[in-house]
C-alpha cells in the first residue's frame, strides 16, 4: 500500500502524540531537557493513532505570501527551529466552556531549503494521553508562570492533539503561509473532561515537515507556545485590571538646540516604533478603560518636529492685541557643525514634505484625537531620574512638576500625577521627595516576600501618595520561542495572572492587577489583544480607579508603607544619572531662569531651556555618556547671551562733596529689549543708590544715574554687576574707584592757607618797599655804612 507523505506525516504525529512533559520546576536536579521524541515505553498499544477527523480539520486558506509577514521577534530568544511559528489569534483567550477554540497564525521557512508537506497540530498538557506522558501540571501560582516562561522551547511540555490539524504543502526559503486550527467543544471536552482543573494550561502549535536534509520524523520543526487559563463559571471573583501604555522617549538636542537623532525619532513615530506602536495599540482599545503613562516632554518634542525641528531661539510670544512683531529670532549656534558628539547641528527648519515632519504631524493628530478621552498618568516633565535627583538635586522634582507640557495643556488633558521608572524600580529614599500625592507605580520585585505577601497589598500609601504594585511578569509576555511580547502572548500572560488571582481570592476580593506594557508593541494584533480581555473574571479599570479607597479600607495612617521594607537592587543604583549630569542641569536651570527674568513674560526661552535640562536628566538617558557635555553646551549658549548685557564705568569718580552723583552706561547687544537690575557693592564707608529696575531697548546703550553718599574719607572701590530681578549676576564685574569729597576740602584749606601766606608775604614786601621809597635816608641808615 502506498502512503502519501502527508499521510505518513500524520501517522508520525499521531504516534508521537504522547510526549513526556517536564517543567523547569518539576525537573530533577540531574535531569536533562529532551526534545519531543518518543520514549520506547510510550510506544504501547492504546497510543492514539489515526488521521484527523473531518470535523476537526480546518481548511487551509491557500494564501501563501513571500516576504509579506514579519518573522517572529528574536528579542528575547533565538529560535533556531527551521520553521518559525506565530500565534496571531487565539479565540477565546481562555479555555471555553462553550464553543470551539480557534487559533490562527503564520509559518515562515527560516532556512535556505524548501520545506514540504507541513502539518500543524495543537498541543495541550491535558487529556488521557497525559496519564502515561506525565504532562506538566496545571499552573496555579504566579511563580509557576514565571518559571514556565524560562523553560527551553525544546523541552517537552504537552501532547499533540492529532484530531485537529492544518496542512501547508510547500514553503520556499523565506516564504510565509497562514494556518488555522479549530478545536471543537466536543474535542475539548474529550481532552479536558467535563470539569477541568482550574488554573493555567500550556497551549501551543507544533509544525512537522520535511526538507531535503530533514526527512520526516517525529520531532517538531517549529513551535509556538502560550498559556491558556481556565476559571470555572462558579467563580464569582472579578479581578480589576489596569493596562498602562507608556509614551516616553530619550530626548537629546544638537548644539543649536534642535532635536537630535532624527532617524531614531522617525523610527519611534512609525507604526512599529516605541511611540507609534503604543499609540496605535491604545487606539484599538476603543471605549475600554486603560491608562496612558505620558512624559509631557514627548508630545512637546513631537510638536517641534512637526514644526520643522527649529533650532533653539529667543522668540517673542504672539500677542493678539499687538501688531505682529518683526523681531528677528536669535538663532546663533554656539558650536560649529561637526562638534556635536555625533548628534549634528541643525541648520534650517525641515520642509513640510520631509518624512519626519509628516510622521510627527500624523502622530500628533492621532494622539490629540485619542489620548484626551482616556485616563492619563502624567510623569514629571522630562521624566527625570528622581532616584538620582533625590541625592544630588532634590529641587528637581518640584521644578519638573511646574511644567505640565504645552501640548498636553492644549489638548485639555487633566492628568493624574504619577511617578514611575521604566523598569519599575525607584530608590526608596527618593519616594520621600514625592510630596504632591502623585501615584507611585513600583515593580512588584521591590516588595520583599519576607515583608509582604506574594501579592503586595494595593492600598498602601507613602505619605499621601497611593502605591500601585505593577506586575512585571505579565509585561514580559509569553514563553516563546515565538515573539514573547506579541499581542496574543502578552494578553495570555495577563489573563493567566488575573485568573490565578481570581482563583486564589476565595471569598475575598482579589488583588487588583496593574500591567505597564512594553513600548515595543505590534499594533497589528492590538484588536485581538483587547477583545480577548473581555472575560467574566477580569474587569478593565484605570489606575486612578484602582487608587480610590474602598469603603472598608483601613485609615491612611495604618496603610503607610515602611520604606525600609522595599528592595532596591545595587545594579539599579549604579545605573542612576551621575552627579555631574545633575550639576550641569542645575547650572542650566539657573541660567535659564536669569535669561527668562530679564526678557519678561513675552518670551518663553526660559521654559524651553529648563525643559532641556529636565530631559537631560531623564531615566531614558541613563546609559548616554554624552548628556553632561550637551547640558554644558546649552549652558554656554545661555551665558554667551547673558554676557551681551554689560556695564561700562569711567576710570574713576571724585565727588565735590560728601554726596553727589555720576553716571555709568549699560549696554544691551541682544536684539531683544530687556529689564535688568544694576548691583553696586562697596565697603561700609559709602552708600550707593541705583534706579532699579532698568529697561534697555534692543541693541542699545543707556546712561544710568548713580547717587553716592560717602561716610568717611578715602578711596572706595565700587563693584558694578548686571543682575536679574532676584539679584543673580548675569555678566562680569566692573570696578570703579570713588574718591571722597572731604579730601577735596582739605586740599582747598591747604591751598587757601598757602594763598593767605603768599598774600601776606607779598603785603609785607610791598609795605617795606613803599616805606623805603618814601624815606630813603632812614632806609640807608638802617642798611649801615657802605
Amino acid at each position: 500500500m502506498h502512503l502519501s507523505p502527508v499521510t505518513l506525516r500524520r501517522l508520525a504525529g499521531a504516534v508521537g502524540a504522547v510526549v513526556l512533559t517536564v517543567t523547569a520546576t518539576t525537573l530533577p536536579a540531574n535531569a536533562e531537557p529532551r526534545d519531543d521524541t518518543i520514549s520506547p515505553s510510550l510506544l504501547a498499544p492504546g497510543s492514539p493513532v489515526g488521521s484527523p477527523s473531518s470535523e476537526g480539520v480546518s481548511q487551509r486558506d491557500g494564501q501563501v505570501s513571500r516576504g509579506t509577514a514579519r518573522a517572529p521577534s528574536t528579542e528575547d530568544d533565538t529560535d533556531t527551529a527551521p520553521l518559525s511559528l506565530t500565534i496571531d489569534r487565539l479565540t477565546p483567550g481562555e479555555l471555553p466552556r462553550r464553543g470551539p477554540l480557534e487559533v490562527r497564525g503564520t509559518v515562515t521557512n527560516s532556512t535556505l531549503e524548501t520545506w514540504r508537506d507541513i502539518s500543524l497540530f495543537p498541543i495541550f498538557n491535558a487529556g488521557s494521553d497525559c496519564a502515561s506522558a506525565s504532562c506538566a501540571p496545571v499552573m496555579t501560582t504566579s511563580a509557576q508562570l514565571a518559571a514556565a516562561v524560562e523553560t527551553d522551547p525544546e523541552t517537552p511540555l504537552a501532547v499533540r492533539n492529532v484530531e485537529t490539524s492544518d496542512e501547508i504543502e510547500l514553503l520556499t526559503p523565506g516564504q510565509t503561509a497562514s494556518y488555522s486550527l479549530r478545536i471543537p467543544q466536543r474535542e475539548l471536552r474529550r481532552i479536558f473532561g467535563k470539569r477541568p482543573t482550574p488554573g493555567v494550561y500550556w497551549f501551543g502549535v507544533h509544525a512537522l515537515g520535511a526538507s531535503l536534509t530533514n526527512p520526516y520524523d517525529n520531532l517538531a520543526d517549529g513551535r509556538a507556545r502560550t498559556f491558556l487559563p481556565y476559571v470555572p463559571g462558579s467563580t464569582d471573583a472579578v479581578v480589576d485590571t489596569a493596562v498602562v501604555l507608556p509614551l516616553r522617549a530619550a530626548i537629546t538636542r544638537t548644539a543649536d538646540g534642535a532635536l537630535a537623532r532624527t532617524a531614531d525619532w522617525l523610527e519611534a513615530l512609525s507604526l512599529d516604533g516605541t511611540l507609534g506602536g503604543p499609540l496605535a495599540f491604545g487606539t484599538a482599545a476603543g471605549d475600554r478603560p486603560m491608562s496612558w503613562l505620558v512624559d509631557p516632554a514627548v508630545p512637546d518634542a513631537v510638536r517641534n518636529l512637526a514644526s520643522g525641528n527649529p533650532a533653539r531661539a529667543i522668540r517673542q510670544l504672539p500677542d493678539p492685541d499687538l501688531e505682529p512683531t518683526t523681531e528677528t529670532p536669535d538663532t546663533t549656534a554656539t558650536d560649529e557643525p561637526g562638534e556635536d558628539d555625533g548628534d549634528g547641528t541643525s541648520q534650517d527648519r525641515l520642509p513640510d514634505t520631509d518624512p519626519l515632519v509628516l510622521s510627527a504631524r500624523s502622530w500628533l493628530a492621532q494622539a490629540r484625537a485619542v489620548v484626551p478621552d482616556d485616563a492619563v498618568l502624567g510623569l514629571p516633565f522630562g521624566d527625570p531620574d528622581i532616584s538620582s535627583a533625590a541625592e544630588f538635586l532634590p529641587e528637581l522634582y518640584p521644578i519638573a512638576r511646574r511644567y505640565p507640557g504645552v501640548e498636553l495643556t492644549d489638548w485639555g488633558v487633566d492628568a493624574t500625577r504619577a511617578v514611575a521608572s521604566p523598569d519599575g524600580y525607584l530608590d526608596p529614599a527618593a519616594l520621600e521627595t514625592v510630596d504632591d500625592g502623585a501615584v507611585i507605580i513600583l515593580a512588584d520585585g521591590m516588595f520583599d516576600v519576607e515583608s509582604f505577601s506574594e501579592t503586595p497589598r494595593s492600598d498602601s500609601l507613602i505619605g499621601e501618595s497611593p502605591v500601585v504594585p505593577a506586575e512585571r511578569g505579565a509585561a514580559q509576555g509569553g514563553p516563546g520561542p515565538d515573539a514573547r511580547k506579541a499581542p496574543v502572548a502578552l494578553r495570555q500572560r495577563i489573563l493567566s495572572e488575573a485568573a490565578l488571582r481570581a482563583l486564589d481570592a476565595a471569598d475575598e476580593d482579589p488583588a487588583p492587577l496593574t500591567v505597564v506594557l512594553p513600548a515595543t508593541l505590534d499594533a497589528d494584533g492590538s484588536a485581538a489583544f483587547w477583545d480577548g480581555l473581555e472575560t467574566d473574571w477580569l474587569r478593565l479599570r484605570t489606575v486612578a480607579e484602582l487608587t480610590v479607597p474602598a469603603p472598608g479600607d483601613a485609615p491612611a495612617a495604618q496603610r503607610q508603607l515602611d520604606l525600609e521594607d522595599l528592595v532596591y537592587p545595587a545594579d539599579r543604583e549604579r545605573r542612576e544619572i551621575s552627579r555631574g549630569v545633575m550639576t550641569e542641569a542645575d547650572r542650566l536651570i539657573q541660567a535659564a531662569h536669569s535669561l527668562q527674568s530679564i526678557l519678561g513674560d513675552r518670551y518663553d526661552i526660559g521654559a524651553e531651556l529648563t525643559g532641556e535640562a529636565l530631559t537631560g536628566t531623564s531615566f531614558e538617558l541613563r546609559r548616554d555618556d554624552g548628556v553632561q557635555a550637551r547640558l554644558a553646551r546649552a549652558h554656554q549658549w545661555v551665558t554667551e547671551r547673558l554676557a551681551m548685557i554689560s556695564v561700562e564705568t569711567p576710570n574713576g569718580v571724585t565727588l565735590s562733596g560728601r554726596s553727589g552723583g555720576f553716571s555709568v552706561a549699560l549696554r544691551n547687544d541682544l536684539p531683544h529689549p530687556v529689564t535688568v537690575n544694576l548691583s553696586a557693592t562697596t565697603d561700609d564707608g559709602a552708600r550707593i543708590e541705583v534706579p532699579n529696575p532698568i529697561q534697555l531697548a534692543a541693541n542699545s546703550r543707556t546712561s544710568v544715574p548713580i547717587s553716592a553718599e560717602l561716610l568717611r574719607t578715602g578711596v572706595h572701590n565700587v563693584a558694578f554687576r548686571v543682575t536679574d530681578a532676584e539679584g543673580t549676576a548675569i555678566s562680569g564685574v566692573e570696578t570703579l574707584p570713588l574718591r571722597s569729597g572731604r579730601v577735596g576740602a582739605v586740599i582747598w584749606v591747604i591751598i587757601g592757607t598757602g594763598a593767605a601766606i603768599l598774600f601776606l608775604a607779598i603785603g609785607i614786601r610791598l609795605r617795606r618797599r613803599i616805606r623805603d621809597h618814601r624815606h630813603p635816608d632812614e632806609a640807608q641808615a638802617q642798611a649801615g655804612p657802605a
